[in-house]
């Protein structure tokens, strides 16, 4: 994001809601601002269908002949006990 001329804006909110946007964001290193600016900038900009590089790196690593559902099930079987 370029650097852009900011103006102020009042919200009238939820105070529970504002007490846990302000939670949230603390956790993720964030001000409540820039919480809302993204979620906007969500709105206005959609992604078509961008996927994070995490998933890009991701993709394909399972083959495609790979029987998922059996592996699944094995793996349950293995955490849970039959």
């Amino acid at each position: 994001m370029t650097i852009q001329e900011k103006k102020k804006l009042t919200l009238r909110l939820n105070k529970r809601l504002i007490d846990q946007a302000k939670v949230y964001a603390a956790r993720h290193n964030l001000s409540v601002s820039e919480l809302v600016e993204t979620y906007f900038l969500n709105l206005v900009e959609p992604t078509s269908e961008e996927h994070t590089s995490l998933v890009q790196q991701l993709t394909g690593i399972i083959p495609e002949s790979a029987d998922v559902e059996r592996m699944y099930g094995d793996y349950l079987v293995e955490k849970h006990g039959e």
